[in-house]
């Protein structure tokens, strides 16, 4: 009895933690980008103007000519004067003249205009130029490659193979199974001799989907599934962890056997 109720405790638990992973994780990664770029981007952006707005070329030319601002106002401290009353200390002027979110706000355009000037065929060019030189850095050039990989996976537009059809398709040898990406038709001569026509299937490595194995297969041998290219190579990456909602067992299949 006290197994049973021990068993459903862990049951549950790890349900919850199943169900609450993904929205933690989720939020997990917009925090850290939200980090990124308020304290790498941002917050340097925005101290860098008030400094410039506090310099005595500031004072002169945009605080006294432009704003039409007194001496008396520009001065750090409050002065004691009567007719005076109610000023707030330059520096404080500065802080109101330059908010928090203007430096989160260039930090967004800033990114925005990176993007549009690495997108074009000129920006392309100095990109690689750029990446010949990373990659001689002797620590950088171990890891940069594979983080260049993963971002190219979420964030490239264009795949680096255009996949048809998801299939699985027994492989290395039968009783195991492999999922792949019919690319094309297969051999013209293979096909021919086979006696059947066989399709060209691309199998990628886990974690790494982009390197794997090009075999030649009869396609009434392959079985299609209902994955999208995302969802299967999704599946791949994670190593089998991340199953598509549509390809899970029932519930009822896995408390049977674990019942038994």
């Amino acid at each position: 009895m006290a197994k049973k109720k021990t068993r459903r405790l862990r049951k549950a638990f790890f349900a919850g933690v199943a169900t609450l992973l993904p929205t933690v994780l989720t939020i997990f990664i917009l925090v850290v980008c939200f980090n990124f770029l308020d304290e790498k981007i941002a917050q340097p952006i925005t101290s860098f103007i008030r400094t410039q707005l506090s310099s005595d070329f500031a004072k002169d030319q945009y605080w006294s000519k432009v704003l039409g601002y007194q001496e008396w106002q520009l001065d750090q401290e409050v002065s004691s004067d009567p007719l005076h009353e109610g000023d707030i200390p330059f520096e404080e002027k500065v802080i109101a003249h330059v908010p928090s979110w203007l430096g989160f706000c260039i930090g967004l355009i800033l990114v925005l205009a990176v993007g549009i000037i690495f997108k074009g065929y000129l920006g392309r060019q100095l990109l690689r130029l750029l990446e010949g030189w990373i990659q001689k850095i002797p620590l950088i050039k171990v890891i940069y490659p594979y983080a260049k990989q993963v971002t190219e996976f979420f964030f490239k537009e264009k795949k680096t193979i255009e996949y048809q059809t998801a299939v699985a398709v027994q492989y290395p040898r039968k009783g195991l199974w492999s999922i792949g990406f019919i690319t094309s038709e297969g051999f013209k001569e293979i096909s021919k001799e086979a006696g059947t026509t066989v399709v060209s299937i691309f199998i990628p490595s886990s974690p790494t989907p982009i390197t794997g194995y090009t075999i030649l297969v009869p396609r009434e041998q392959t079985i299609p599934l209902d994955l999208s290219v995302d969802e299967a190579l999704r599946f791949t990456i994670s190593a089998g962890v991340i199953l598509p909602d549509q390809q899970k067992p029932d519930e009822g299949e896995g408390a049977n056997e674990e019942e038994t």
